[in-house]
């Protein structure tokens, strides 16, 4: 038992931040390489007629999240993971006989609510109850696994839709979903209560009652829905989301900035390679100064970067530096990072023992937003061929964001005083 209680902690970052990336990552941010073999055989030749297939996406996503948030106590989530994994398995391995968009629209709809049932809510819920101590860290090294795994998955599924073709990659994504999902699913447990196990940083059940944080990390949310959305603490945790979300997508599209004011695509696609890899160097130092610091020092420095970032890029544009834009890029993956393990952080801060429900509702509603959130900076930059424009919405949403960490975390500190 000692060993399986020195081990299982960090094992559920390595399945939590796996389950991440099997599923949720490969329908976010695979399936892009399979979007223009896709429009030039089903969706008519144009871009468009698939790219909905995001928004679909997304929004079905925002349904998962709110239902495993609601139920997540109440089931065991062994066998949900499995069924999700099993559910995912199956619609890509039927995305490989679609014909027509609707069916390709309706398997997304599939998948979406399968990315909420195994996604980071379930992560962020399962990292909370299984940590004490280094919790921050935890949350950081799951996002980490998650990224380790899609840096390798991506290239490789660009080899085999290459030498295979679309339909045949999408067979043999479906089983490498099966082999590494499957096990991962079998092993996640939602709190170690569920088998007999202490959370990390706790030696006794009587030092466990004795914590706050950890009688935050074992209790299930017992406050009621609208007590817990209408509180000050939700409202602020609602912000970070929906307007760090916001600006996150424009990491989609820094190769278009790029391209539009003239540095061309090949620095184009040096941003979005430098980005890549300052997130392998990024996201495990966010989890160590936030695990040090905690989150109401560090966030704040982090969310400099990302404002640092779209200013810098603002600036190589208009002295037409394009070295310097490759600078900016190495800031702009903050903007990614605090995106993901940054609201796990954030809302434990000031959740406490709402952070489940808390956590799961906020998710729910800011895929909402992220949902229209490339179409609408697009659509700006096309209206006022601008990409300033587009680019200083970016900074003033991470300002915006700032602010909510500002006044969230020193409310945080005197609840706990």
């Amino acid at each position: 038992m000692k060993k399986k209680q020195k081990i299982y902690p960090w094992l559920m970052i390595v399945t939590t931040g796996l389950l991440c990336g099997v599923v949720a990552g490969v329908f976010t941010q695979v399936m892009g390489l399979f979007l223009t073999p896709l429009a030039n055989s089903i969706g008519g030749g144009k871009l468009g007629s698939v790219s909905y297939y995001y928004t679909v996406l997304i929004l079905a996503m925002a349904i998962g999240t709110t239902l495993v948030g609601k139920f997540i106590h109440q089931v065991n989530v062994s066998l949900i993971l499995m069924g999700a994994i099993i559910v995912s398995a199956a619609a890509t391995w039927l995305f490989s006989t679609a014909t027509n968009v609707i069916a390709f629209y309706l398997l997304a709809a599939i998948v979406g609510i399968c990315c909420g049932f195994s996604g980071y809510v379930v992560q962020g819920v399962v990292i909370n109850n299984w940590f004490v101590k280094k919790k921050n860290f935890a949350f950081t090294a799951g996002a980490f696994f998650n990224t380790i795994f899609l840096a390798i998955i991506t290239p490789v599924s660009s080899q085999i839709i290459q030498a295979n073709g679309w339909r045949r990659a999408f067979i043999i994504l479906a089983i490498i979903m099966l082999v590494i999902g499957l096990p991962c699913a079998f092993l996640t447990k939602v709190e170690p209560a569920k088998i007999g196990l202490l959370p990390y940083g706790v030696s006794s059940q009587a030092e466990l009652t004795n914590s706050a944080e950890g009688d935050n990390a074992e209790k299930s949310n017992n406050s009621g829905t609208s007590k817990v959305i209408f509180s000050l603490s939700f409202v602020l945790v609602l912000i970070f989301f929906c307007f760090n979300e916001f600006a996150g997508n424009i990491t989609s599209l820094w190769p278009s900035f790029a391209e539009a004011v003239g540095f061309g695509a090949g620095t184009g696609g040096a941003i979005a390679t430098i980005i890549t890899v300052a997130d392998l160097i990024l996201t495990p130092l966010f989890g160590i100064t936030t695990d040090r610091f905690g989150g109401r020092k560090a966030l704040p420095w982090w969310l400099f970067l990302a404002i640092l970032a779209p200013v810098l890029m603002i600036v190589a544009n208009q002295a037409r530096l394009a070295s310097l834009a490759l600078v900016a890029a190495v800031p702009a993956d903050a903007i990614s990072v605090v995106m993901g393990s940054g609201e796990q952080v954030f809302a434990k801060d000031i959740l406490g023992k709402n952070f489940d429900a808390g956590y799961s509702y906020a998710s729910s509603l800011t895929y909402v937003v992220s949902a229209f959130a490339t179409p609408v900076l697009s659509n700006i930059a096309d209206a006022t061929h601008n990409w300033n424009i587009v680019v200083g919405i970016v900074a003033i949403c991470e300002v915006v964001v700032l602010l909510a960490v500002i006044i969230g975390e020193n409310r945080a500190s005197r609840l706990t005083k």
